[in-house]
């Protein structure tokens, strides 16, 4: 009986060894992993931005209820419903509750960034005016793109209900029976644009999200996003087009390398626009007091982007052709003859628009280049801190030669933006069908988008790992001064 109660007393002792055993390992498992998950700032932020892309791929799949698509595969990029899917972040594509996007945001900057220039001295003056003159510059922002938000969703609802249009919609017949005689219109002019409206803010919202708790350039990703949802269903629509069913088989080689030479346009398309995306011109700079060198590997650099303008002058050319056929979509294609000048000349697929898209962005790529590059910034801020270029004296000289240097890089960078720009729309007047047509425009956010993003990632990388670094150097300095403190001698 002794001996019975001795061992359940083993048992017992065993029993609660193992219990702390097990609770030991679930606290180190625990503390190590709060400190793992505490150190590892940047993984939670990648995950937020996936938590909210995918948030964003979700909301894009939800149709506004009570309309359906008709033409879904005849979306032209050229017109002013395929400009709207392209900066919007394509869910016009799907008339999602997301449809509109963030077009009415990069409608609003686009306008706030023309504004800051020289040209318009109050709203300069406030741009350079500190956090203050930023919050004003923000609230300005936000102000537009509630109109433009007004605005284009009033006009995409009309474009899209618009007969003549390839790519619309059609209401479903449930809306007269639960609204009355006049549904269609009360839907059409009021809650369709009210639903456009809320899921443009809330898109808005998500990549403001992205900005401030995620990776950062909120606006860029979502646009990303879009576009790149969109390649598989175009790769698909391009297999079918030069590989269609009905083929014989001794016909079938000749188009599967079709179909391969597509996707090789595609792949060198995106290799020219990623080394772009990269170079850069660098012009070799000396401080005052750093000592001078005569090699130019031992000496400092200002770089300047081989294309200055970025993707945003081709975007902003878009938007502007897109305004007469914004007027036209108002007015009644049966009877207006505006409506079909501009269906039979403005279109980027027609000789006229395409000539005015080319005059367009090489203006805007010099203009915004000078711009974006802000010379007399970089000029006032060489004089301040004594820094020079060789052989070039400070002052007007420098700000001269910064300009001539961006004017020459903005007429290259020009070119390369035309070209790319107007692939697309090439060629859909060589036949091919707008729903596969690749265009420049979109491969060029899609790169530039990517290349940003990896560079931020690795900067905040940088930054945790430099943190990281002196927070170990500060706690080892405290451990080993508190150590010397307990010596007496």
């Amino acid at each position: 009986m002794a001996k019975s109660t001795k061992l359940s007393k083993k048992q017992r002792h065993d029993k609660s060894e193992r219990k702390l055993a097990i609770d030991k390992f679930i606290n180190n498992n625990r503390n190590s992993w709060n400190e793992w998950w505490k150190n590892h700032d940047l993984f939670k932020k990648i995950l937020f931005t996936l938590a909210i892309v995918v948030v964003f791929l979700a909301a894009g799949t939800i149709t506004i209820p009570g309309v359906n698509l008709v033409n879904k595969d005849k979306l032209n990029q050229g017109d002013f419903i395929g400009i709207l899917n392209l900066v919007g972040g394509g869910g016009i594509r799907n008339f999602s509750i997301v449809a509109l996007g963030i077009s009415p945001f990069i409608s609003a900057s686009l306008v706030m960034m023309i504004l800051q220039t020289k040209a318009f001295p109050a709203i300069h003056r406030l741009s350079q005016s500190g956090p203050q003159g930023r919050i004003k510059i923000n609230l300005i922002t936000f102000l537009f793109t509630f109109i433009f938000a007004i605005v284009q969703s009033l006009l995409l609802t009309r474009a899209l209900i618009n007969p003549k249009q390839g790519f619309g919609i059609r209401f479903a017949e449930e809306i007269n029976t639960i609204l009355g005689p006049k549904g269609h219109q009360i839907y059409g002019y009021f809650i369709l644009p009210t639903i456009l409206i809320a899921g443009s803010f809330f898109a808005l919202f998500l990549s403001e999200q992205i900005t401030n708790k995620g990776v950062g350039n909120g606006t860029s990703i979502l646009i990303f996003v879009g576009i790149a949802s969109n390649l598989i269903p175009t790769f698909k629509h391009a297999f079918e087009f030069f590989v269609p069913s009905s083929s014989k088989d001794f016909v079938v080689l000749k188009e599967i390398i079709e179909f391969c030479v597509y996707l090789l346009g595609y792949g060198l398309t995106i290799l020219i626009v990623i080394i772009f995306t990269i170079a850069e011109r660098r012009i070799p700079i000396q401080q005052v007091g750093a000592g001078l060198s005569k090699n130019e590997k031992e000496l400092s650099f200002l770089p300047i982007k081989a294309n200055p303008a970025g993707i945003m002058s081709v975007i902003f050319a878009l938007m502007v052709l897109s305004v007469p056929t914004m007027i036209a979509n108002v007015m009644d294609p049966n009877t207006s003859k505006y409506y079909n000048w501009v269906y039979s000349n403005l279109q980027l697929t027609q000789p006229l628009g395409f000539l005015l898209f080319i005059l367009i962005t090489f203006g805007l790529t010099i203009l915004l280049g000078i711009q974006q590059s802000r010379i007399d910034k970089i000029s006032e801020d060489f004089a301040k801190n004594s820094t020079f270029i060789p052989g070039i004296r400070p002052g007007e000289q420098t700000e001269s030669y910064l300009l001539d240097s961006v004017i020459r890089l903005s007429l290259f960078s020009s070119i390369y933006l035309i070209i790319l720009g107007g692939i697309t729309y090439v060629e859909q007047m060589l036949g091919m069908p707008a729903s596969i047509s690749f265009g420049g425009t979109s491969i060029m956010i899609l790169v530039s988008t990517a290349y940003e993003t990896v560079q931020q990632v690795k900067a905040r990388y940088k930054s945790q790992e430099l943190s990281r670094r002196r927070r170990m150097i500060r706690e080892l300095k405290e451990m080993y001064g508190e150590e010397e403190e307990d010596l007496i001698w």
